[in-house]
Formats: C-alpha cells, sequence, structure tokens
C-alpha cells in the first residue's frame, strides 16, 4: 500500500506557456515541399535537444479462444538529433516523441502535418524529484499508522463485546494514534511528492 501511495503521489503544476509563434532560421530558408508533402518545422524552447519520429508496431498474440489479437508498442526512431530541424512528411497524421527534462523517457505528441511548410514548436515537460526527509517519515508514519490502525480496529470491537475495560482502552488508543499516524504519513507524502509540470506547443505557419 505504501509503495502504491508512494508511486502514484505526483503533484501535477501548471503546464508550460505556450510558446511564441517565433519561426527558427531554417523554417524561412528552406524550399517548398514536393506535392503531397509537408514540410515540418520541429522546435523546442529548451534548447537543443533530440527528437523522435514514434512508429506504432503490432504484435501477434494468440488469445486464449484461439483467435490472433493484435498489441501494440511504441518504437521510436530519430528524427532530428538536435532541433530545430527540418522534416519532409507526407500529408498527415505523425507521432512525435520528446525527452521529458528530468526523466529518462519519451513524451508522444500526435501532430498533423499539412501541406506546405509548418513549425510545430514545443516546451517540454519537466519531472523533478527533489523529495527528501519528510517523504521518508511519511512512508514510515503511513507504515505504522497503517498497521497500527488495523489493530486498533480489531482490539475495540472485541473489548466492547465482551466488556475487557483494558482491550477497548488499548484498542482505543491504538486505533486513534494509528489513525493520527495515518493522516499524518499521506499528508507528508503528498507535501514532498515530486512534481510533474506538463509541456506545451504551438503548431503555426511561418
Amino acid at each position: 500500500m505504501v509503495a502504491v501511495l508512494s508511486a502514484a503521489c505526483v503533484r501535477q503544476l501548471p503546464a508550460a506557456p505556450t510558446p511564441a509563434p517565433i519561426a527558427p532560421p531554417v523554417a524561412t530558408s528552406a524550399s517548398a515541399p514536393a506535392e503531397g508533402m509537408g514540410r515540418l518545422v520541429v522546435d523546442v524552447v529548451d534548447g537543443p535537444l533530440p527528437v523522435h519520429r514514434v512508429h506504432m508496431r503490432p504484435r501477434a498474440v494468440a488469445g486464449d479462444d484461439g483467435r490472433v489479437r493484435f498489441r501494440f508498442s511504441e518504437a521510436p526512431e530519430p528524427l532530428c538529433p538536435a532541433a530545430p530541424c527540418v522534416a519532409e512528411i507526407p500529408s498527415g497524421n505523425i507521432l512525435l516523441g520528446f525527452p521529458v527534462i528530468g526523466k529518462s523517457s519519451l513524451e508522444v505528441e500526435l501532430v498533423h502535418v499539412d501541406p506546405g511548410t509548418t513549425v510545430y514548436r514545443r516546451s517540454l515537460s519537466l519531472y523533478q524529484d527533489n523529495t527528501g526527509a519528510l517523504r521518508t517519515w511519511g512512508i514510515v508514519g503511513t507504515a505504522v499508522g497503517g498497521t497500527a490502525t488495523m489493530v486498533g480496529a480489531t482490539l475495540l470491537p472485541i473489548g466492547l463485546g465482551k466488556d475487557m475495560d483494558g482491550m477497548t482502552t488499548a484498542g482505543g488508543i491504538t486505533l486513534g494514534a494509528g489513525v493520527a499516524m495515518l493522516v499524518f504519513g499521506i499528508w507528508a507524502i503528498r507535501k514532498d511528492a515530486p512534481t510533474y509540470r506538463p509541456g506545451s506547443a504551438n503548431h503555426f505557419s511561418p
């Protein structure tokens, strides 16, 4: 329970500001694309970082009923080693993979490539995990408090039902202390949680 709560507790911040519609020099210097093609200029506000094109690859999986089903997995390939860059792509939808600052993963975005030349500027998502002692105490408090709450919840009704004052008192104290520690632990984990700021994009004609 504690591990699940700790992993799931990521505070989401407001998204990054939408990038200004400023075309990099490569956008104005590019010639017109061939017929049926679109010229996509990809720019990253956060610096010259790599951008990937992501393909969805099917994999056949045989079900228990004998039917074959397909599962799709992401297969990124380099589009440009460092944005800004220009890619001539058939008009239509493509998937682009952008790095996440602070995390070794790609964030995949659906982009529509129009005929002609367009610019896709992106501010990257940001993940920060600067947690410290408060989060550690929160994990300890949640673990101990959860256990104490369950023990108290077991002892208290037994003591009440059998008119055993000692067990009733012990159950009440254990239950109250456990709930208090559990509440503190959850608060501490949330207070000192990693943060995630979603990115944003602007797709425009230069």
